[in-house]
């Protein structure tokens, strides 16, 4: 497929765009495990976490916040980074986690998701943070690759659940004070 497209435009989400996240949060996190999660788990988790409602207590929240992806003036992925919590295995340095990164299906291949990786880089740098971490499903080997290409790397595993179901992820860590 070729589209012409003007340049990726990312800005941060602010408390009136809250539906406008939670749309795309589940449009996009549907297309990413729909194929391979149970429906019923993975409906239980969307009812969750991607709320008009949930989305609108997390941009108001202090340490949490959301960029949009653009183009065209299209909301095409977004990321949710937070600094409320101290990852297993990283002590002693500053750190900003990456919740969130995903693009609709369509704009992947469009490099919406390097784009939104280096703002989160060229942010956490900015804001003196010495460690960005993230964790991933240890099924999502599209993820992984993506990760791993922009540096990161395993270096612990935990559990994360999903609907009633447990999943195994993997911690992934990527230190700026190198």
């Amino acid at each position: 497929m070729t589209m012409k497209t003007e340049s990726i435009h990312i800005e941060q989400a602010n408390e009136g765009q809250a539906e406008l996240v939670a749309e795309l949060a589940r449009k996009t996190f549907i297309e990413t495990y729909g194929e391979t999660s149970n429906p019923e788990n993975l409906q239980l988790y969307v009812d969750k976490h991607f709320t008009v409602e949930q989305i609108d207590v997390e941009l108001a929240k202090a340490g949490f916040r959301f960029y949009i992806a653009w183009i065209n003036g299209k909301p095409v992925g977004f990321t949710k980074i937070r600094k409320d919590r101290q990852p297993r295995g990283i002590s002693g340095h500053k750190t900003m986690e990456i919740e969130r990164i995903y693009v609709l299906q369509e704009f992947q291949g469009f490099s919406v998701g390097k784009e939104l990786m280096k703002m989160v880089k060229d942010l956490a740098r900015q804001e003196g943070e010495q460690v960005l971490w993230l964790q991933v499903w240890q099924k999502n080997d599209k993820a992984i690759q993506f990760y791993r290409k922009a540096g990161f790397v395993v270096y612990e595993t935990t559990s994360f659940e999903f609907g009633r179901e447990i999943h195994q992820d993997f911690l992934l860590r990527f230190d700026l004070y190198n």
